[in-house]
């Protein structure tokens, strides 16, 4: 598998952890574009829900092409928007407004290339069917991979590694699906994306597969979970910011209860990943300094095990959300928003590398630091 050089960064890959967020994840092709530039090409794209599609599309393609094939995804499932032809900027209350249609319009013909409402509607559909379980349907968002991600960089030529997650329904766990242990294809990353009850399910080898930001939208695990472990690189995407000003009507109640109800997870995530490895690292540092006879003691013999001198930087990037976003960000795909969701992901990406604390010294127990950057902005 092919590396970031080890003169720009020290580490011995990189991984990109990509969050759910609906189209909310256009924020995901600036994020990487800025940090394919500054040359910090991943080897393992890691996705869930949103994440898990714009993650299929990077890793199926050489870098060089990514930030292309992308962008023509995003081109590929937004309408035409007539908002982007207006010769002048748009005020805040206008285009608050061109948003609130705009996600009107995804309710009600869904978005092209991604998927349409089912006719009649799943309260007519026959029972136990994917048409009475779900309002769209997303078979024309299988087309779309397979056009825009070639399978088999991933899956055969290894070049880089895929990993998405989904819930598995039978057993209500996190499962993880890698393709450098098994072979991919567009279902494994359509059940990562497969949100009820807008959404069906997914079937692989007879299981339901929900959307895995059932359980976890920022799929971390996965990374660790990879074998041998090596130094890591980690940048983490995140889509909804928990921090919120306390919220004076119903509108502000579901857009703060939202971003708690995803980031909140993520948060808890990365500080129990971090907290876990720095006692690996702990362990292995006083290992290392324990008198002789202490070393073949059955308990020092049994920690072993839970020793690591492999160091993992997380670098946390949170998307504040500017003020004219609604409440149904998550299915706003107008293309004036997507390009301006592009737009901040570059810039606040560019200013977390800018800062390059994982650069930085640190002591030689530490195994796992956390750098969180979010670039403010007005909040609703």
């Amino acid at each position: 598998m092919a590396t970031t050089p080890k003169k720009i960064h020290g580490f011995d890959r990189v991984a990109l952890v990509l969050q759910g967020g609906g189209a909310r994840g256009a924020y995901h092709l600036g994020a990487y574009k800025a940090l394919e530039e500054a040359g910090y090409t991943p080897d393992i794209i890691c996705g869930i829900s949103i994440g898990a599609l714009s993650a299929c599309v990077l890793a199926g393609n050489p870098p060089g092409e990514r930030i292309k094939k992308l962008e023509q995804f995003w081109n590929e499932i937004t309408w035409p928007d007539m908002a982007e032809k207006v010769p002048m900027p748009l005020t805040d209350q206008l285009k608050k407004f061109h948003n609130q249609m705009s996600a009107l319009q995804a309710v009600m013909f869904g978005q092209p290339n991604f998927f349409t409402p089912w006719f009649p509607p799943p309260q007519m559909q026959p029972k136990g069917t994917s048409q009475a379980t779900s309002y769209y349907d997303t078979s024309k968002m299988k087309d779309t991979l397979q056009r825009l991600s070639n399978f088999d960089y991933f899956n055969k030529e290894h070049k880089t590694r895929l990993i998405t997650g989904a819930t598995k329904i039978k057993t209500g766990e996190l499962v993880f699906f890698d393709s450098g242990e098994m072979e991919l294809t567009p279902d494994h990353v359509l059940a990562s994306g497969s949100l009820p009850p807008g959404f069906p399910g997914a079937r692989i080898d007879g299981d339901l597969y929900w959307d895995g930001g059932a359980l976890s939208n920022s799929p971390i695990e996965g990374i660790f979970r990879i074998k041998p472990a090596a130094n890591t690189l980690i940048f983490m995407i995140d889509l909804f910011d928990g921090a919120s000003p306390d919220p004076k009507d119903l509108d502000e109640v579901s857009w703060v209860s939202s971003g708690l109800m995803f980031a909140s997870r993520t948060s808890h995530n990365i500080k129990q990943e971090h907290a876990k490895h720095n006692m690996r690292k702990a362990i292995s540092h006083l290992l290392k300094n324990i008198p002789d006879n202490l070393k073949n003691d059955p308990v020092v013999k049994e920690i072993k095990e839970d020793a690591s001198d492999v160091n993992y930087h997380f670098v946390h990037i949170i998307y504040e959300s500017p003020k004219t976003d609604t409440n149904d960000s998550g299915h706003e795909f107008s293309r004036l928003s997507v390009k301006e969701r592009a737009e901040h992901g570059y810039e606040d990406m560019q200013a977390a590398l800018k800062q390059a604390d994982w650069l930085k010294p640190h002591a030689s127990h530490i195994g796992s630091k956390i750098h969180t950057y979010k670039n403010s902005r007005t909040k609703k």
